[in-house]
């Protein structure tokens, strides 16, 4: 992925709170809709267009499809991704999303 390319991937709101969860590690799509509080279809959209980037890769355990980086990404990519941890503690929006994960992870969704 060129760094245009990369950048534009980040440049949604909503992908951008989706990188902040997945900063944790791999999550389900139903996880990343609860917390997030959107639609199934709006959420996989999302993350499909972060996948056909090759910014995440899929892998299906049972019935439920798990999300998570790339390992090829670029070790700066890598980086600018883990800036977003720096800078979600400041955004109330994001810090709301990882309140949510941690309550996602005490529910045995998957």
């Amino acid at each position: 992925m060129d760094l245009s390319s990369f950048y534009k991937c980040l440049s949604d709101p909503t992908r951008l709170r989706i990188v902040n969860l997945l900063l944790k590690g791999p999550l389900c799509v139903c996880q990343i809709q609860e917390i997030l509080q959107e639609a199934q279809v709006k959420t996989s959209k999302h993350l499909g267009y972060m996948k056909s980037r090759e910014l995440l890769i899929v892998k299906r355990k049972a019935n439920w499809n798990f999300y998570e980086f790339a390992p090829s990404l670029h070790p700066i990519a890598l980086s600018s991704l883990q800036a977003i941890e720096t800078y979600a503690v400041d955004d109330a929006v994001l810090t709301v999303d990882l309140n949510r994960l941690q309550d996602s992870l005490t529910n045995d969704c998957c």
